[in-house]
C-alpha cells in the first residue's frame, strides 16, 4: 500500500505548474497574457523566485546542522542568490533562464550530496529529483522557443 504524498511534495509538484504553463504558452506563440503581461517576463520572475527559495532552503539546512558543518552551504546559497538576482536584472531572458537552469542542476547536486550524508530524507530527495527534472525540461523548451 502506497502512503499519500506529504504536503511538501504536493506543494513542490504544484510549483512546477507555472513552468509548464509558461512553456506551453510560449510554444503556442502566446507571448502576453491579459492582466499578467509578458509570458517570458512571468517565467523569468517566477524562475528567480523559485531558485532563490531553493537557495534559502539550503541556508535553512545549514542552520539546522551542528555548528561548523556545511559552512560552504551557507556561503554558496548566499552567492547564488545574489548572482541570480543580478543576472535577472541585467541579462536577456533566455540567457538568464539558461543560468537558472544550471543553478537548479547545481542545487540538485548539492541535495544529492546531502542525501548521501543522510542530511535530507529519501522522500524529500526523490521529490527534488522529480521537480528539478520537470523544471529542467520546461525551461529548456521555453529557452528553445524564446
Amino acid at each position: 500500500m502506497k502512503l499519500p504524498l506529504p504536503m511538501t511534495s504536493k506543494l513542490a509538484l504544484l510549483g512546477t505548474l507555472p513552468f509548464v504553463l509558461c512553456a506551453s504558452f510560449l510554444a503556442l506563440d502566446i507571448l502576453s497574457l491579459p492582466v499578467l503581461g509578458s509570458v517570458p517576463g512571468l517565467l523569468s520572475s517566477y524562475t528567480l523566485v523559485i531558485a532563490v527559495f531553493m537557495c534559502g532552503v539550503h541556508w535553512g539546512q545549514y542552520l539546522q546542522q551542528p555548528s561548523g558543518q556545511f559552512t560552504n552551504l551557507f556561503i554558496i546559497s548566499n552567492i547564488l542568490t545574489v548572482m541570480l538576482w543580478v543576472a535577472w536584472l541585467i541579462l536577456p531572458v533566455d540567457i538568464f533562464l539558461m543560468l537558472a537552469l544550471l543553478v537548479f542542476i547545481g542545487l540538485l547536486y548539492i541535495d544529492t550530496r546531502l542525501r548521501l550524508r543522510a542530511v535530507i530524507s529519501k522522500t524529500y530527495f526523490r521529490t527534488r529529483l522529480i521537480v528539478t527534472s520537470v523544471v529542467a525540461v520546461f525551461l529548456l523548451l521555453s529557452i528553445y522557443v524564446i
